[in-house]
C-alpha cells in the first residue's frame, strides 16, 4: 500500500507540480520563506496547548484545509517537522530529567466512520513524521491509546464556545493500561476553542496519565 501511494504521489507531482500556497514557488507546498513570515500563534486559553501558527492567516488556513479535506498529504511532512522542533524546544529540561522514559505521542483520533470516509487521519500522519524525525527516541507513537467512541459533528459547525465543549463530552475512551503513569503528548492539526484537546486530556488524566500536553499546527 505504501509503495502504491508513493507511486501515486510521484505521478501527481509530475502531472501537477507542487507549488507553494504562499508565493507560488515550484517544488514545495509551503516554502521556507513563506513559512517564516506566517505569524506565530496567539496565546491559547488552555495553558497545556501549544500551537505553531496563527490559524487566522489565510496561507496556513488554506494549507490545513487542503491537508485535511483534499488529500494533500505532503503537508504532513512540513507540519510534522515544525511540531517536532516546537515540542523538543518546549520540553527543555523535562527531556533531561526523563531520559529513562519516553513520552507517548497520541494523535487525536477520528471516529471510525469519519476515518472510513476520509481515508486517513491527518493528526496520525503528523505524528508519524514526528517519530521519523525523533532520532533520539524521545517519543513513542501510541495511536491506540485513545479512541473516539462517539461520532461528533465537525467543530467548525458548532457556533458557540459552550456548544463545542458539549459536543465533545464523552467522545473519547483511553486505554488505561497503556496510559497509566505516562507523560503524554497529544497531537492535532487545529485547536480553535481547544474543546477537542481539553476533552481528550481529561479522558487521559482520568485513565491515570501522569501528565498531558497538547500541540497543534495552528490555533
Amino acid at each position: 500500500m505504501h509503495t502504491l501511494f508513493s507511486f501515486f504521489t510521484y505521478v501527481t507531482d509530475t502531472i501537477f507540480p507542487r507549488r507553494c500556497g504562499g508565493c507560488g514557488a515550484h517544488g514545495t507546498l509551503l516554502c521556507g520563506e513563506c513559512t517564516a513570515h506566517i505569524p506565530g500563534t496567539p496565546s491559547s486559553t488552555h495553558p497545556f496547548i501549544t500551537a505553531v501558527f496563527d490559524y487566522r492567516n489565510p496561507i496556513i488556513r488554506r494549507a490545513i484545509w487542503r491537508f485535511k479535506y483534499k488529500n494533500v498529504r505532503g503537508f504532513a511532512k512540513i507540519f510534522g517537522e515544525k511540531l517536532y522542533e516546537e515540542i523538543v524546544g518546549d520540553l527543555g529540561d523535562d527531556l533531561y530529567f526523563s531520559k529513562s522514559e519516553t513520552f507517548l505521542l497520541v494523535p487525536i483520533p477520528l471516529h471510525k466512520k469519519r476515518l472510513r470516509r476520509r481515508g486517513y487521519n491527518q493528526s496520525e500522519l503528523i505524528a508519524r513524521v514526528i517519530i521519523k524525525n525523533d532520532v533520539e527516541n524521545i517519543f513513542e507513537r501510541a495511536p491506540k491509546a485513545l479512541v473516539r467512541v462517539r461520532e461528533t459533528k465537525p467543530q467548525a459547525k458548532s457556533e458557540k464556545r459552550i456548544a463545542r465543549f458539549q459536543n465533545l463530552r464523552g467522545a473519547f475512551r483511553a486505554d488505561t493500561e497503556r496510559v497509566r503513569g505516562k507523560n503524554i503528548i497529544l497531537i492535532d492539526d487545529v485547536a480553535t476553542t481547544g474543546a477537542t484537546l481539553a476533552e481528550a486530556r481529561k479522558t487521559l488524566l482520568s485513565a491515570g496519565a501522569r501528565s498531558v500536553r497538547a500541540y497543534a499546527v495552528a490555533h
